[in-house]
């Protein structure tokens, strides 16, 4: 089991009139995570005739995020792994742990390229996304 945490800056871009972060912005700032994680375990992961794609995401807002200089923290973990696919449990947190802004959860599919169609993981990858899982998962 092994949880990844990702340090993020949010961008002043990103507020809104009410001077938070925008609720859209919560989705790109999970994708950041997800691609650092995705980054970090690559080498179990890429084949040049596969390709991965988000194929669900869904995220409980829990507090407004106010932009300020400390990073928040990202943490990410792989909740359940399939046959064509990998669920990403992700929460938006202040690096302490004391508050958590966002929770979600990110459906990952496996998709060949020429077909452009899901296709099994094969069992080296299984067990690969599998070395990150991590039997607790967030709930909304």
């Amino acid at each position: 089991m092994e949880r990844r945490r990702y340090l993020l800056q949010a961008c002043s871009t990103n507020l809104d009139w009410l001077g938070h972060v925008n609720n859209v912005a919560f989705g790109e700032y999970l994708q950041e995570a997800r691609v650092d994680v995705l980054t970090q375990w690559r080498d179990g992961l890429t084949h040049p005739e596969l390709s991965m794609m988000a194929a669900k995401q869904e995220i409980e807002y829990r507090r407004p995020l106010h932009f300020r200089s400390e990073p928040v923290a990202i943490d990410s973990w792989i909740a359940r792994v399939g046959t064509t696919s990998f669920t990403f449990v992700q929460e938006i947190r202040e690096p302490d742990g004391d508050v958590l802004y966002a929770g979600g959860r990110c459906v990952v599919v496996q998709v060949d390229n020429a077909s452009e169609r899901p296709t099994a993981l094969s069992d080296p990858r299984r067990e690969h996304l599998l070395s990150y899982a991590d039997e607790g998962s967030w709930t909304p």
